[in-house]
């Protein structure tokens, strides 16, 4: 009689809508309760986090228990290639910063442009031997190329065959052990700073680099990793094998380098001086042969 009844009752509109409403209604709190239970779990996760990045960067630069840096092979007569005045500073400041304090390197920087757009070549020329004073870099290390067809453009490809003859003058000119510059991605996709990259390739694919020199590239990491500012360090740690980092009074110095460029401190690097994470850290790749020839083929 039951079984009959309740055969009846699903022909009854009114019995199945009671019972559809009734079982969204149970799925939408199950739903709402799995929810608050992956937020809670990312909330206590996100925290522990933070909090395990804050102690490691006490252990790293106050208390010194812990060495995060790895430094460079040979770092005697180190080469810094950029792109353009303010470079030395946004991305390279750790680097810089813990080479010049080494009492037997000195740090040379090849600036590819005088970052002539809207006519502040000049200007900017003066910025940055401003600049590389507080870094600590001789001012008789810095050379500022100002050549036609090496424009401060966004939108222009530099000629290889160009920027590898500077390079290379440069590298033999002053004996350099050690060349530093950006790696394919040019941290910010800027073609004026993966030209530098492709042009460093062709040179050592063609063994025209000394043996003696080594070759490293600042790595470029996605944008949330880029403004995690010291959040980053953990993974820098264990995916780097050539890392350096800074505490508070060598990153007000990279501030203060910065704010000599006057003329590029608009608000949004402002901004990226708060939370970039290549303000407090850098990790830097040795070039490997074998992933230039891959990367030489597929720029091709």
């Amino acid at each position: 009689m039951c079984e009959v009844s309740q055969a009846f009752a699903w022909h009854d509109p009114f019995f199945f809508l009671t019972y559809v409403n009734d079982s969204v209604s149970n799925f939408q709190i199950e739903i709402v309760n799995y929810t608050k239970d992956i937020l809670e779990h990312l909330i206590i996760g996100s925290f522990l986090y933070i909090v395990t990045c804050i102690l490691l960067y006490f252990a790293i630069i106050r208390w010194k228990i812990l060495n995060f840096n790895t430094t460079i092979k040979n770092p005697k007569r180190v080469l810094i290639v950029t792109a353009h005045p303010d470079d030395e500073c946004m991305f390279f400041g750790p680097t810089i910063l813990n080479l010049t304090k080494q009492p037997d390197c000195t740090v040379y920087v090849l600036c590819l442009s005088t970052g002539s757009n809207y006519g502040m070549g000049k200007k900017r020329k003066h910025e940055l031997y401003k600049s590389c004073r507080c870094l600590g870099i001789n001012s008789n290390c810095i050379t500022v190329m100002s050549h036609d067809d090496l424009p401060d453009d966004i939108s222009r490809r530099w000629p290889e065959e160009i920027v590898a003859e500077l390079i290379l003058n440069h590298i033999e000119i002053y004996d350099i052990t050690t060349l530093i510059t950006f790696d394919k991605s040019g941290i910010s996709s800027h073609p004026n700073h993966f030209s530098i990259y492709y042009a460093v390739a062709h040179l050592s694919f063609s063994g025209d680099i000394p043996k003696s020199c080594n070759v490293y590239v600042l790595e470029s990491i996605n944008v949330m990793r880029k403004y995690w500012f010291i959040l980053d360090i953990p993974i820098s740690f264990l995916f780097s094998r050539t890392r350096y980092i800074v505490g508070p009074n060598d990153r007000s110095v990279i501030h203060k380098a910065m704010s000599e460029h006057k003329s590029q401190m608009l608000w949004f690097r402002r901004l990226y001086l708060i939370f970039s994470r290549y303000v407090v850290i850098n990790t830097l790749q040795e070039m490997n042969p074998s992933d230039i020839e891959l990367d030489l083929s597929v720029d091709d």
